[in-house]
């Protein structure tokens, strides 16, 4: 039997939490490599202040408060430790995703691939423009930010490039697996 890595991903019933969190984290580090490199090689296209790690922190700090839909979030006072509780929101929520991903796959009896993770990543954009945007008071799709349309491309292409890396990091421990399967095989 092949020996697999923590990170190996396999569909497979009960695939290991481990999985997720290794494919998530490295997705979603994917993710934010590009939305940083976009917002930097075509700012006037995708640049904006509207959506920041702090921000998820302050919005989620505020949540216990009921949803903001007013107001928008950039003219709220910061709370103390909001980049810290955005990051810990943005990387466990990749995780969570890449977990549903994976639990879907295993539950249509599907196997994993970056066609399928890409599409799923796209999926996903759904979720900040239709739940998260709205309590930032940014309305749907971020139409009262002032910004609807970088704030759209950039979570379309911050979701498609999650997804993607959702691809790439599952393949990318298979073929770790692979390689330390065969490894042990040769040792004994």
């Amino acid at each position: 039997m092949e020996h697999l890595p923590m990170c190996a991903v396999r569909v497979m019933k009960g695939a290991p939490a481990a999985a997720a969190v290794c494919v998530g984290v490295g997705a979603t580090l994917v993710m934010d490599a590009s939305m940083f490199l976009a917002s930097r090689l075509a700012p006037e296209v995708l640049a904006t202040e509207k959506i920041d790690v702090n921000l998820i922190g302050r919005w989620v700090g505020g949540l216990g408060r009921g949803p903001r839909r007013d107001r928008d979030i950039t003219g709220a006072p910061a709370i103390p430790g909001e980049v810290a509780l955005g990051l810990a929101t943005h990387y466990l929520t990749g995780m969570a995703l890449t977990q549903v991903y994976f639990a879907s796959l295993e539950r249509l009896g599907r196997t994993p691939g970056p066609v399928k993770a890409t599409a799923f990543g796209l999926a996903t954009s759904t979720l900040p423009l239709l739940i998260m945007f709205p309590s930032m008071g940014y309305g749907f799709a971020g139409r009262h930010s002032g910004d609807a349309r970088r704030l759209s491309s950039m979570m379309l292409l911050g979701h498609t490039a999650f997804g993607a890396g959702i691809g790439l990091c599952t393949l990318a421990c298979q073929a770790r697996g692979r390689a330390r399967g065969a490894a042990s095989r040769h040792s004994e």
